[in-house]
C-alpha cells in the first residue's frame, strides 16, 4: 500500500485554473490567501495550493509572515496551503490585488496576465490546484512555500536572493521533473487543443513528484506525517490503516502486527503524527466515507460495514461529530454541485 498515493486519490488533487503573466518593471502584485481565492474557483473545494513557475526574468517573493527573497528564471515556488503573499520587482510600490488583474471572465481557461511598466519583463505560468477534501496530517506536513531551484543555483545564493529559509530542492536541467516544467511551459502558451487536460495532468505530476522530494529531502529524524510514512514501524502502521480501514482496530492490535510496545508504538505515532493512533483512523475513515458517499450506489449501512462501523447509525452518528452535518445531507449537498 503506497499511502502517499492512497490518500491524494482519497482527496482527489485536480489541477484546475492556468495563466501566464507578464509583469514589467516595476510590478507589484499581491496574491490573496486561500478564502478569498476559494471564492473564486468553479469548483466546490475544501483547500487550494498555488505555484508559479519563472520563465523569464526575475521576481522577489514576500509571504504575509516571512522576509522577502528573490527567484530567477528557471525556479518553481509551491505555496500548498495558499497562503497571502507579494510578487514585486519594486517593493516600494502599492500592490495591486492578483484579482484584480484575473477577473472571473478570464478564470476559466489558459488565459493572459499583463501588467506593470515598461521595465525588463518577468514572465510566469501560474496555477491552482484543488483538492476537494482536507486531510489534515498531509496538510501539515507541508511547509508553507516551498522553492525548486535550477541545480547550479542550488547553495550558491545570490548577496540580493534575501533570506530563503523555505525549502529549496534542486531541479536538475534535462530531469524528468524539468522536461515536465518544459511541457507544461509550452502547452500553456501554444494553447493547443487538449492543451487544458494536459496541463492538467502535468501540473498533477509535478505536485506529486514535488511532494515525494521534499519527503525525501527530510532530515532523519523530523516529525510530521511525511517523516512518518518513511518510519520503519509507523510507516508500517500507515500502511495497515490505509490499507483495511474497516478492520477493528485498536492501539494493542496496530502495535503487535508492526512487532512493538503498545506503549512505545503509541508514543511514537503521537510524536511523529501530531495525535494518537485512534484519532488518525477516524480522520482517515471520514476522508474514505467522503469519498464513498459520492458514489449513489453505496447506502449509508454498505459505507458503514466499509469502515469500520457496526452500523449506518453508529456511522451517521460519528460522521456528523466530524465533518459538522449528517452524512446524507453531505452527500447530496456535494452531488447536487457535482
Amino acid at each position: 500500500m503506497d499511502v502517499l498515493s492512497d490518500v491524494l486519490r482519497v482527496v482527489r488533487l485536480t489541477g484546475s485554473i492556468f495563466f501566464t503573466a507578464d509583469l514589467g518593471d516595476p510590478f507589484s502584485v499581491a496574491s490573496p490567501g486561500s478564502e478569498t481565492i476559494l471564492r473564486y474557483m468553479p469548483q466546490k473545494a475544501e483547500c487550494v495550493s498555488l505555484f508559479h513557475i519563472i520563465t523569464k526574468g526575475k521576481c522577489w517573493f514576500e509571504p504575509a509572515d516571512g522576509k522577502p527573497f528573490l527567484l530567477r528564471k528557471g525556479s518553481v515556488i509551491i505555496f500548498p496551503h495558499s497562503c497571502a503573499h507579494n510578487m514585486f520587482s519594486d517593493r516600494s510600490i502599492r500592490p495591486v490585488p492578483l484579482q484584480k488583474l484575473l477577473s472571473m471572465e478570464n478564470i476559466l481557461g489558459l488565459s493572459d496576465v499583463k501588467y506593470g511598466g515598461e521595465g525588463t519583463k518577468t514572465q510566469f505560468i501560474c496555477g491552482y490546484l484543488l483538492c476537494d477534501q482536507r486531510f489534515n496530517p498531509l496538510l501539515g506536513a507541508i511547509p508553507e512555500v516551498i522553492v525548486l531551484t535550477p541545480v547550479d543555483e542550488v547553495g550558491n545564493k545570490h548577496p540580493q536572493d534575501g533570506s530563503l529559509e523555505e525549502p529549496r530542492l534542486p531541479l536538475v536541467p534535462d530531469g524528468w521533473l524539468d522536461m515536465t516544467l518544459r511541457q507544461l511551459a509550452d502547452e500553456v502558451r501554444k494553447k493547443n487543443v487538449g492543451s487544458s487536460t494536459i496541463v492538467t495532468r502535468l501540473t498533477e505530476l509535478m505536485y506529486i513528484e514535488v511532494l515525494r522530494r521534499y519527503m525525501q529531502s527530510l532530515p532523519e529524524k523530523s516529525n510530521g506525517w511525511l517523516a512518518a510514512l518513511r518510519d520503519h514501524e509507523i510507516g508500517k502502521a500507515l500502511r495497515l490503516l490505509h490499507a483495511h480501514p474497516g478492520r477493528k482496530w485498536n492501539v494493542e492490535v496496530l502495535a503487535t502486527e508492526v512487532g512493538v510496545s503498545r506503549s512505545a508504538f503509541a508514543q511514537r505515532f503521537s510524536n511523529l503524527i501530531g495525535e494518537s493512533p485512534m484519532r488518525y483512523l477516524t480522520s482517515w475513515r471520514m476522508q474514505v466515507a467522503k469519498n464513498l458517499l459520492l458514489q449513489p450506489d453505496l447506502n449509508l449501512a454498505m459505507i458503514a460495514e466499509k469502515i469500520g462501523y457496526d452500523s449506518d447509525i453508529a456511522f451517521n452518528r460519528a460522521f456528523k461529530r466530524y465533518v459538522g452535518e449528517p452524512p446524507a445531507h453531505w452527500r447530496n449537498q456535494m452531488l447536487s454541485q457535482a
